[in-house]
């Protein structure tokens, strides 16, 4: 939490999306066996999580921070993942059904008290947004779970072409804010993306380590 006459400086709040507001739900393998079962393969969930989290730190990097290729960028993950255990019976298919479960808020958990922590926040005349090394499926998700008119803004990586912890993405973020870094405020569960990025480009910045979303501000906020 930011000492408190610091926070009262604060006028815009950014958040990061999976792992701070919400989160994946059961996790990616899950969905993947889930897809995979529809299309042909048996597999462990536990397997394809541990296969799509080591083929997704190798590719991550590849692709161009825009809509096109960022959509395939996840499809050759989706496929590389995939191709370990077995051929899909309609490959193009199963990752266009693959893609728009992430884009679904069934298959996504809010963090604790995030409605009630969003709505104190606006109420007490902050701006807040969304930050978020993503694609376009965020949006939908943010809609589709009744939070995106909640937000003054939702920054998406790919539909910028800029990405954490690039000190011009904070820059473009508090410009669309019409926000001073000085007085805004990031959260998110990165160190190096969320935190030291956006403290490199002027703002504040707070780990979010897990639990209830309150607990990262002063008690007062809930008080309106």
């Amino acid at each position: 939490m930011l000492p408190e006459y610091l926070w009262d400086t604060i006028e815009t709040v950014f958040f990061d999306a999976e792992g701070t507001l919400l989160h994946i739900y059961p996790s990616v393998g899950h969905i993947y066996a889930e897809i995979c079962k529809s299309f042909g393969i048996e597999v462990e969930p536990t397997e394809l999580q541990k296969a799509f989290f080591k083929t997704y730190l190798k590719k991550r990097g590849n692709w161009t921070l825009s809509p096109e290729s960022c959509f395939q960028g996840w499809k050759e993950v989706f496929f590389e993942t995939i191709s370990q255990f077995g051929s899909l019976s309609d490959p193009e298919k199963a990752y266009h059904t693959g893609y728009e479960c992430f884009a679904k808020k069934d298959y996504f958990l809010l963090t604790p008290d995030t409605r009630e922590t969003l709505k104190a926040l606006k109420a007490s005349g902050r701006k807040i947004a969304v930050l978020s090394n993503w694609d376009e499926r965020l949006i939908r998700l943010l809609k589709d779970l009744g939070l995106a008119d909640e937000f003054d803004d939702i920054i998406v990586s790919c539909e910028v072409g800029l990405a954490k912890p690039d000190p011009a993405i904070y820059k473009l973020a508090c410009e669309r804010l019409a926000t001073e870094p000085s007085r805004a405020l990031m959260i998110g569960d990165s160190i190096d993306d969320d935190v030291i990025g956006a403290r490199k480009a002027g703002l504040f910045a707070l780990r979010y380590p897990g639990g209830s979303l309150k607990k990262l501000f002063p008690k007062k906020l809930f008080n309106f």
